[in-house]
């Protein structure tokens, strides 16, 4: 399958959305250059389109640096998805991308799947009702950035270098042996989404 897309629309996508995602969250940028990296892997097995896919997730957290979050870093990770922000986070990423895209001239059928996708890409259940691939993809890519030995910088980042000290850490590893059920749908985030979970141990329990 085809995981490209136009070398001068990215660079024009990244160029846009750097600044923004820098002034977000820490890690924010970095945790989007893993999620491009995990969605390339998706779309050589997967019939996702990359000019949905890729531009969606260069995209999708540029809401961050829009809004106050103290409220979702406060929040515990079972608490998370109640907090304003996260909410306002995907309402204004939306937004932003929907001007990032216009400005670029990116096709109106395309920018509006887009620009859905965003609105909902941290609603499991709301990402998946869209019945796209493609968005489904999206969620898959954002999600398996929750696993692997990468991803735990990215927390310690974010939360403090005593987060995995924390019960909120253990009930943060307990989400995501259940999100290895729900939130991957496709054959090849399965099987990536589980040999990433077992480099943070969460597959141990099942082997001892």
């Amino acid at each position: 399958m085809n995981a490209l897309i136009n070398p001068e629309m990215e660079q024009a996508l990244i160029d846009a959305a750097r600044p923004i995602l820098e002034k977000g969250r820490k890690g924010d940028w970095a945790h989007t250059c893993r999620t491009i990296e995990y969605a390339r892997a998706l779309l050589q097995d997967e019939a996702g389109e990359a000019d949905i896919v890729i531009p969606a997730l260069y995209l999708h957290d540029t809401g961050w640096s829009a809004i106050d979050y103290q409220d979702f870093i406060d929040a515990t990770p079972a608490r998370k998805k109640e907090t304003r922000s996260l909410g306002l986070h995907m309402k204004e990423g939306a937004r932003i991308a929907d001007g990032i895209l216009r400005d670029l001239r990116y096709a109106p059928a395309q920018r509006s799947r887009i620009v859905s996708i965003i609105a909902v890409h941290d609603e499991p259940e709301n990402i998946l009702a869209l019945n796209d691939l493609s968005a489904t993809l999206v969620m898959e890519a954002d999600r398996l950035d929750r696993y692997g030995r990468r991803s735990v910088k990215r927390y310690e980042d974010m939360f403090g270098p005593d987060y995995f000290k924390k019960a909120a850490w253990q009930e943060g590893l307990a989400m995501r042996r259940d999100g290895l059920k729900e939130w991957f749908k496709t054959p090849t985030a399965k099987l990536l989404s589980r040999e990433m979970a077992a480099q943070i141990g969460l597959l141990d329990e099942e082997t001892s």
